[in-house]
């Protein structure tokens, strides 16, 4: 069986082309890889855009391996036209403030070529399962939309944006030995109000 962990970035800056990290991201990326460290990683992959890079930095460190960058991980938006907003910072008279305000979370990007989106977003993760068989834990630092439009492929859910993951946020999957995908847990968050006790992570077999 082998293990992926969805990653969501911490929280960016705003107003700029391809952001990094804000202050509270940063700090979020650094207690995300201490709860993370203790879960013997295989491998990491990351998205191609900053602010995911930045998230993987600090497991970087801790684990000693350098993260592989998947461009299939990027986010939906590639349009670099504007300055990235993030999404909590648009304002209710936008209607996609209003969209993700209301829960409806598909209303978001409405622009999006859903097929295309989901077909790189399963392409991705079958990219990093196939590379790691058998036995393996693999982290892969992303993006909420990417993370949404997987689980909810795994799901069989018609809607593809259908909830709203934390920053640094883990949600599980797993590849059983018949090849099968199964979902382990959705948007875990608890490395951001605790401290992982000193005890034995569960191995992945």
């Amino acid at each position: 069986m082998t293990e992926l962990l969805l990653i969501r970035h911490g929280l960016p800056m705003g107003g700029v082309f391809d952001p990094g990290l804000s202050p509270e991201g940063i700090v979020q990326a650094e207690r995300l890889a201490a709860w993370l460290a203790p879960e013997d990683l295989d491998a990491l992959y990351v998205s191609p855009f900053q602010r995911a890079r930045e998230t993987a930095a600090p497991l970087e460190r801790r684990t000693g391996m350098t993260a592989t960058v998947l461009d299939d991980l990027r986010e939906w938006d590639t349009d670099v036209s504007q300055p990235y907003t993030p999404p909590e910072q648009i304002g209710a008279a936008d209607p996609r403030g209003a969209a993700l305000a209301e829960g409806r979370y598909e209303d978001f990007v409405p622009d999006l070529d859903w097929d295309a989106f989901r077909e790189r977003a399963v392409r991705a993760m079958n990219t990093v399962f196939d590379a790691h068989p058998g036995g393996r834990r693999v982290a892969v630092v992303c993006h909420g939309g990417i993370t949404n439009t997987y689980l909810a492929t795994v799901l069989g859910l018609p809607t593809m944006f259908w909830f709203h993951p934390g920053y640094t946020s883990v949600s599980r999957v797993r590849r059983m030995p018949g090849g099968r995908i199964v979902l382990h847990s959705v948007n875990e968050t608890a490395h951001m109000i605790a401290e992982r006790a000193e005890r034995a992570v569960d191995t992945v077999a």
